[in-house]
Formats: structure tokens, C-alpha cells, sequence
């Protein structure tokens, strides 16, 4: 009887552990709607449990008749703002913007690793000049995406601190697409 007690406790006490730590990071964006004539932020949305030593995130703008233009990516007033390492990079012909974050923990400890939580981690400045068409842009990423370069892996990551030999290890990121609807 104190065996099956010690082992029901056991097992409960585990399931208890694992229900708070999902494991599960999602990066997202939601669907807004602008006008023509206009320049907006798109925010990209992280909701990680893992504590993040780096990432790196293509993200497709596109569409078949709807050309907006993304004119940067900010930082400002993102979980990134004042971090340790960020730039970005857009390609206009192939409808893609590039951003990288890393921390610099390994080389200054004083700096921290985007640990776990949810907010924007960027802001995706388009302008949606007078004559556009109306209609959706779909905001896209994914292990699929990339920023195109001949040597460069700039492809979708995400880094959590690794020990020994390993510095980083790949951990697991789902994207959930959105749409950017011009009236």
C-alpha cells in the first residue's frame, strides 16, 4: 500500500512539474487591417518558455497584388530594446526582412538571456503607399524561411545556452502567420 502511495505521489508530483513548463515557444503576428497612404509597424510576437542565448528570423511579406514596401525593423519598445546584439536586413525584390538577436552573456555575464515571456521582440515598418491595391499580405516564417545568400545560413533559428563543446543548441519555434489586410 505505501508503495503504490509513494509511487501515485510520485507520478502526480511529476505531471504537476511538467503542466507549468510547456516547452513550447510560438512566434506570431497578428492580422491588422491600414489604409492607403499610410506607414505602420507590423509587431512580431514571442511567447517562449525556453531562455533564448540567440535567434534569427526571416520573415516573407507577400502577395500577389498588394506591393508594400518595409521600409526597417525597430527594437524600440520590443523585449530586445537595450539587448546585447541586434540588426536586421530586407530584401524588397524577394519580400523578406531579417533580424538577429544575440546575447552576449557568454563573453560579458553582466548581460542576460531573453528569457522566458511573451511580447514583441520587433516592429516591422511598412508603407502602404496612395496607389496600392487593396487586399492581404500574408506574414509568413517558419524552418522553411530564409534570407537568400550564397554562403550564409540566415535561415529561421532559435538558440538556447549549450554546455561543453556546444555553445548553442536549435531548439524548437512554431510560427503562426498573419495577415496585414490594405483598405
Amino acid at each position: 500500500m505505501r508503495k503504490s502511495l509513494v509511487l501515485i505521489l510520485i507520478v502526480a508530483l511529476s505531471g504537476i512539474a511538467s503542466a507549468g513548463d510547456s516547452g513550447k515557444n510560438i512566434c506570431y503576428t497578428e492580422d491588422i487591417e491600414v489604409k492607403k497612404g499610410t506607414s505602420f509597424a507590423v509587431p512580431i510576437i514571442l511567447d517562449n518558455s525556453d531562455s533564448l542565448v540567440a535567434l534569427q528570423l526571416p520573415v516573407y511579406y507577400r502577395s500577389e497584388d498588394v506591393d508594400l514596401v518595409c521600409d526597417s525593423v525597430s527594437f524600440v519598445d520590443t523585449r530586445l530594446a537595450g539587448e546585447s546584439m541586434t540588426f536586421f536586413k530586407i530584401e524588397p525584390v524577394g519580400k523578406v526582412a531579417f533580424f538577429v538577436y544575440m546575447s552576449m552573456i557568454q563573453i560579458d555575464p553582466t548581460k542576460s538571456l531573453l528569457n522566458s515571456g511573451k511580447g514583441p521582440i520587433a516592429k516591422l515598418w511598412f508603407t502602404a503607399n496612395s496607389d496600392i491595391k487593396p487586399g492581404k499580405v500574408t506574414i509568413d516564417s517558419g524552418p522553411h524561411a530564409y534570407y537568400p545568400h550564397e554562403w550564409i545560413d540566415y535561415g529561421y533559428h532559435f538558440w538556447v545556452m549549450g554546455a561543453g563543446e556546444e555553445l548553442t543548441i536549435d531548439v524548437d519555434c512554431e510560427f503562426k502567420p498573419g495577415n496585414i489586410t490594405v483598405k
